[in-house]
């Protein structure tokens, strides 16, 4: 997290506040989080209003003590409440390597050291764009893929606004929409995703006539007693959890110690928003029924549809869904939502000729895309994780067994 919206305060000038009392809110990438105070005190100032989009690290308002008169705060001397106190607080110092430059100091992020440490980039030599000159993951990305960098430091080209492409001079009527927020999030982890993990991708077609005559079956029964229909997703969502389980290593994560196999299985299902993508996370996916899957589906995606997520409602994913068979799509190729180890891409069920006792008919299918990163994970293991969920599928009723 580089920069949030303060979404609302929840204190106001005058208002008493302890140390660790709820302070305000902070909107990024969709999600809301409730900010601590660092101090017992009396609210001040308010610096930066409702609806205002800061940098990590800026000043936000003063709590000042007993009858201590209110002083607006510099760079240098004041307490600051932190955007993303947690993400600053391990920001360490790195000594340069350049003798001449023994006694400065940089700051970086953990994301990118990582990314630094990847391409083998000299954190010495880079110009960090972000608060007080600390290196984003974004200035490593705008290094290239490969580090070769002179002596000269390098000042990264602001990410919200790059430059034109050569050959499309702007014209007049043209818009400029910064890559902020939850734009700018996307883009760094879905490059990220492709410049770190060694993607490959199966496909299959599914014959799910047998999962239409279910839902057909009780459908009726099912909005009666539970007051919504049951889709397909929660179906797909039910067959990938069992598959989950039985397959673990497709349930991990890379790390610099070797492969997580991850003993929860929480499932990350995209949600499209007006302006974007968000994931939130079902836990336990594996442990719940399927309508106990399906009220927390449509719960956490209204949640999203809203912005009223936590962070806790995305964070902890180990497997993703992405359906865009509702739009249409036939087949795609999804990302991998790094540091995940796979994502299974969704498309539409719609009527298609097949062979079956060697007569060509009609049969409702459709088709899977498994992304998966093939330094955790062979090809022969994904195909039969792949081929797992074909045949629950196929077979529905496996899954209440």
């Amino acid at each position: 997290m580089a920069d949030g919206i303060i979404s609302k305060w929840l204190k106001r000038v005058g208002d008493p506040v302890k140390r660790g009392e709820p302070l305000f809110e902070v909107e990024s990438e969709k999600v809301t989080t409730e900010v601590e105070s660092p101090a017992d005190g009396i609210v001040r100032e308010i610096i930066v209003g409702e609806g205002k989009n800061v940098d990590v690290g800026a000043v936000l308002a003063v709590i000042a003590s007993g009858d201590e008169p209110a002083a607006k705060p510099t760079s240098e001397s004041a307490p600051a409440a932190k955007v993303n106190a947690s993400a600053a607080a391990v920001d360490a110092p790195v000594r340069h390597a350049d003798a001449a430059h023994a006694t400065a100091k940089i700051f970086v992020t953990p994301r990118a050291r990582m990314a630094a440490a990847e391409i083998g980039a000299d954190l010495s030599l880079v110009r960090g764009t972000g608060p007080g000159g600390r290196i984003l993951e974004r200035d490593i990305v705008a290094l290239g893929p490969r580090a070769e960098v002179d002596a000269t430091p390098v000042a990264a080209p602001e990410f919200a606004q790059p430059a034109p492409r050569t050959g499309v001079p702007a014209q007049d009527g043209d818009r400029l929409i910064p890559l902020v927020g939850i734009r700018r999030t996307i883009a760094d982890r879905m490059v990220n995703s492709q410049r770190t993990v060694a993607e490959v991708t199966l496909t299959a077609e599914v014959d799910v006539a047998e999962v239409v005559k279910l839902r057909e079956q009780v459908s009726a029964e099912w909005e009666r007693q539970h007051g919504f229909k049951l889709s397909y997703t929660e179906v797909i969502v039910k067959a990938v959890a069992h598959s989950l389980r039985e397959h673990p290593n497709l349930n991990s994560s890379l790390t610099d110690e070797g492969v997580v196999l991850h003993s929860e299985i929480n499932i990350g299902i995209g949600v499209a928003l007006d302006d974007g993508l968000i994931v939130p996370v079902l836990r336990q996916a594996d442990q719940k029924s399927l309508v106990d899957t399906a009220r927390a589906i449509r719960e956490v995606s209204d949640r999203a549809r809203q912005g009223q997520l936590t962070r806790d409602d995305v964070g902890g994913g180990t497997f993703t869904i992405s359906n865009m068979g509702m739009l249409g799509v036939e087949t795609f190729t999804p990302i991998i939502n790094w540091p995940e180890c796979a994502i299974l891409g969704v498309g539409r069920i719609a009527e298609r000729a097949v062979v079956r006792d060697g007569q060509i008919v009609a049969r409702p299918t459709m088709w899977l895309s498994l992304t998966f990163d093939h330094r955790i994970v062979d090809g022969a293991p994904a195909a039969r994780f792949l081929a797992r969920i074909r045949q629950l599928l196929e077979s529905p009723y496996l899954l209440f067994v």
